[in-house]
């Protein structure tokens, strides 16, 4: 009985968010709808399409692929989204069990991030950074056949609990973001700040006795679980295709035209782009894509860390750090701001850099709602973006 009144009272905390998911949801099928089927010369209308099938498209595609048939070869699609999926398939239809598990998904992520937030500010930063997230450009991707959901719950979870210090269910939580995203690496160096910056001693001036005795403690052994899931789908990309790097390999054909290099040959790109090539060599969607979406995204990326740096708020810092690193060092910056989209720190840091600033947010806010429902019409009609 006791239980049941335990779950009661969590479920009511819970439930808006579940009704927020899929207010969520239905506002972007609104948005398909107006697009595709309020002008009958359109091609949904004439095909008469099902509007959620015009929401399936490119990952989502190859996720319900590896989801009915399994790995054909090395693939960059972790396991841990189709793994969930097929699972709920043995009830459901693939379609809708993707869809199910993004909306659970995004339930628990802005539950927790609702919490996360109120830990160290009041409730207008929370609900503004929710709004900020929830409007992003590539936040259409959260109810949808892909990992972003999945994956901001865990990062999510992984960060509250963190501030909790329950650490070990914080390296469990890390090994299942690794088994879904290779970026889920990035929460192991966190995760060790975490717990450095917790059994730090300001008293003990010797360094490096403090590291000495930082790594005889059994939280930093824990630490290991978190590649582990990483790992998990190295050996079995070897046992069954022969190849341990198969996220690396799989990139061919993928995004084989994404190049790395250096972050100042990054950045000498974009000057080309924005000051030497003539617009008509670029094409003006790709430049404005390039530069004002993926380019925006990375620079908010790279403000936001050095913010966190500055409020010495080192987990949120090294997390945004290593995200501005990886994407300074790949060029086009395509995808950016769909990657960006889960780093939940920035939307944080511009609701408390605004929160006097009235004007500002509401423009930002309507800036972001702007290119979110350009998003979403793209996306309905094929095209790329992101």
């Amino acid at each position: 009985m006791l239980q049941a009144k335990i779950f009661l009272h969590w479920f009511k905390k819970f439930s808006p968010f579940l009704g927020l998911s899929g207010l969520y949801f239905l506002l972007i099928l609104l948005i398909v709808f107006l697009f595709n089927y309020y002008n009958p010369s359109s091609l949904a209308w004439s095909q008469k399409t099902n509007p959620f099938y015009l929401l399936i498209r490119w990952d989502s595609l190859h996720y319900l692929d590896v989801i009915l048939k399994g790995y054909s070869g090395p693939s960059v699609l972790f396991p841990l989204y189709p793994l969930l999926v097929a699972g709920i398939s043995i009830f459901f239809s693939p379609v809708f069990s993707g869809f199910f598990v993004s909306f659970l998904s995004l339930s628990i992520a802005l539950y927790y991030l609702s919490k996360l937030i109120k830990k160290d500010n009041n409730q207008e930063i929370s609900h503004r950074s929710l709004l900020l997230m929830l409007f992003f450009p590539a936040a259409m991707f959260f109810p949808l056949i892909y990992t972003e959901s999945l994956f901001l719950a865990l990062l999510v979870t992984f960060f509250y609990y963190a501030q909790k210090r329950q650490w070990l269910a914080v390296v469990i939580i890390g090994f299942f973001a690794t088994l879904t995203r290779n970026v889920g690496i990035f929460l192991w160096p966190v995760y060790l700040v975490y717990i450095f910056i917790s059994f730090y001693s300001t008293n003990d001036r010797e360094v490096g006795k403090q590291i000495i005795n930082f790594i005889k403690k059994k939280e930093f052994w824990y630490s290991l679980i978190i590649p582990a899931g990483l790992l998990t789908y190295c050996f079995f990309s070897y046992f069954k295709f022969g190849d341990f790097l198969a996220f690396v390999s799989g990139q061919k054909g993928w995004a084989e035209w994404r190049t790395f290099m250096w972050p100042g040959a990054t950045l000498y790109h974009f000057y080309k782009i924005i000051f030497i090539d003539p617009i008509s060599q670029t094409g003006l969607y790709n430049f404005l894509r390039i530069v004002i979406i993926e380019g925006g995204s990375f620079l908010v990326l790279l403000i936001t860390a050095i913010y966190w740096i500055m409020k010495k708020h080192w987990p949120y810092a090294v997390f945004c750090l290593l995200n501005t690193l990886l994407f300074s060092c790949m060029y086009p910056m395509v995808s950016v701001n769909r990657y960006v989209v889960v780093v939940f720190p920035i939307f944080i840091f511009l609701a408390i850099a605004t929160k006097k600033i009235n004007w500002l947010f509401y423009s930002i806010l309507a800036l972001f709602f702007v290119f979110f429902v350009f998003n979403v019409y793209l996306f309905s009609v094929g095209a790329w973006v992101g």
